[in-house]
């Protein structure tokens, strides 16, 4: 987490900060990143860099938590019909001109990056960052779901959501360990687990309409 002196800084600069650190990530494996190119890329010395970081991990964190945040307003402002297509069918693309992803090019871009990353740095981000960010956002979702009848009865909440969080994660690691570098196949192997989690969530009937609706949408 960047330090308290880093949050004096206005949101001007904080954004320009964030905005060339992306883009240095982005460009450059991460294990090539050295810190030279970090203060050469922030026009920083060194000391200003440790008055607002601990690291280069933190600050990679950093813009993972930014992006995470991002994600989750995106979902808290949407209405419950958008809500439940980006969540569950999110992977089908964008519906009646939606977006279903609320981050810029350059966002996405280092979302990306995860596949890439060394494990221990993925496995801190995991634990620091997207387990306490996403966890609450999730089990909301599911309860807006429960409420609005679209859930099965029996399915349990903390479970449901513990799963989800997880579920990214392990896909990456899954790559990793079969050697799966093929971008389609990794879309493919993620539409497959998103379908395959919404259709255990949903109560059947209500499953088929929503994949019927979306299906309509897209032609």
């Amino acid at each position: 987490m960047p330090k308290n002196t880093f949050f004096r800084l206005d949101e001007a600069r904080r954004g320009e900060i964030s905005n060339r650190a992306m883009q240095l990530f982005v460009d450059h494996l991460y294990e090539d990143i050295s810190m030279k190119m970090v203060l050469d890329s922030l026009s920083m010395h060194p000391g200003t860099f440790y008055r607002y970081f601990e690291d280069k991990d933190d600050l990679y964190c950093h813009l993972i938590r930014n992006v995470t945040r991002k994600r989750a307003a995106y979902f808290n402002n949407s209405t419950e019909d958008s809500l439940f297509r980006s969540f569950l069918t999110g992977l089908f693309g964008n519906v009646n001109g939606t977006a279903a992803e609320p981050l810029n090019e350059l966002e996405i871009k280092l979302t990306e990056t995860f596949l890439h990353i060394p494990e221990d740095i993925l496995l801190k981000v995991y634990l620091n960052v997207l387990k306490g960010e996403s966890f609450p956002l999730i089990k909301d979702i599911i309860r807006r779901l429960r409420v609005d009848g679209y859930l099965r009865p029996d399915i349990d909440d903390d479970l449901i959501s513990f799963m989800f969080e997880s579920m990214q994660f392990n896909l990456v690691m899954f790559y990793r360990e079969f050697g799966i570098k093929d971008s389609q196949m990794q879309h493919k192997l993620s539409k497959y687990f998103a379908d395959f989690m919404g259709h255990g969530l949903l109560e059947d009937h209500k499953y088929s309409e929503l994949v019927s609706d979306i299906k309509k949408a897209k032609e």
